[in-house]
């Protein structure tokens, strides 16, 4: 069966368009790993050209201009009212989704859109369009099947007796479903000592020790390097071996 590279041009770095909607505290993690390959003069890794968000208000597009990042903005709130639509509503999502995506195209063609934290669900228009270039992280094991929407991941891992927790990175190749087809997940991250009232600072040791190591070594190190490729079943090779359902496991 004939598997294909996500990114295969490795005689460049990777182009990279952004969506977020918040702090960017991911966009700072990876662009972070992308300046330490700059300096080392390597060529195969991810460039960030662009910073969109649907919030115009959000902090990443502050970020990214300090580091004279091309941003751009679409507020979602005024898009939705201006068509009297509710935010969740479909066919709303898919307009919205096309005014983006012709945003996307007027500056370049990505080899890669990366999902730091934005807080819109993306239509089937947009999956499509760029098919197995979307990537996304949940601060959280997508292969356990005790999650559900609402409650954050940590607070489930401890309610169901898990000691450790890991983040995962996955495709977002399939809008009907939550998570996407995953790529690589974090090392095990201790929960010992927390309970479920200790959420903040479990997930700020989620991110420390999870996000901020994962999303940057997916991108540059895997993707940018041409290490992982996909088939048309959405199994998941990493440099040619076909992987289990975690994808590719960080070292701790």
């Amino acid at each position: 069966m004939q598997i294909t590279p996500i990114y295969s041009d490795t005689n460049r770095p990777m182009k990279i368009f952004v969506l977020a909607s918040g702090r960017g505290t991911n966009f700072e993690s990876i662009y972070s790993r992308q300046a330490e390959f700059k300096q080392s003069a390597e060529k195969n890794f991810g460039s960030i050209e662009h910073v969109f968000s649907n919030n115009p208000n959000a902090v990443v597009l502050k970020k990214a201009q300090t580091l004279n990042i091309k941003t751009s903005w679409i507020s979602s709130e005024n898009f939705f009212t201006a068509l009297g639509k509710h935010p969740s509503d479909e066919d709303g999502r898919t307009l919205y989704d096309s005014a983006v995506i012709s945003l996307i195209e007027k500056f370049f063609e990505p080899d890669l859109i990366v999902l730091a934290g934005y807080r819109r669900k993306l239509s089937r228009l947009f999956t499509e369009r760029f098919t197995n270039k979307i990537i996304n992280l949940y601060p959280g094991d997508t292969t356990k099947n005790y999650l559900i929407k609402g409650k954050s991941a940590c607070v489930q891992a401890i309610e169901n007796g898990e000691k450790t927790i890991r983040c995962t990175t996955y495709l977002e190749n399939n809008p009907e479903i939550r998570f996407g087809t995953v790529l690589a997940q974090s090392a095990d991250i201790s929960l010992e000592g927390f309970d479920i009232g200790d959420e903040a600072l479990m997930e700020e040791k989620i991110r420390q020790e999870g996000e901020w190591k994962l999303f940057p070594f997916l991108i540059h190190d895997l993707i940018a390097n041409g290490r992982i490729a996909i088939d048309k079943k959405n199994n998941i090779y990493i440099d040619s071996i076909k992987a289990g359902k975690n994808g590719f496991l960080l070292s701790p």
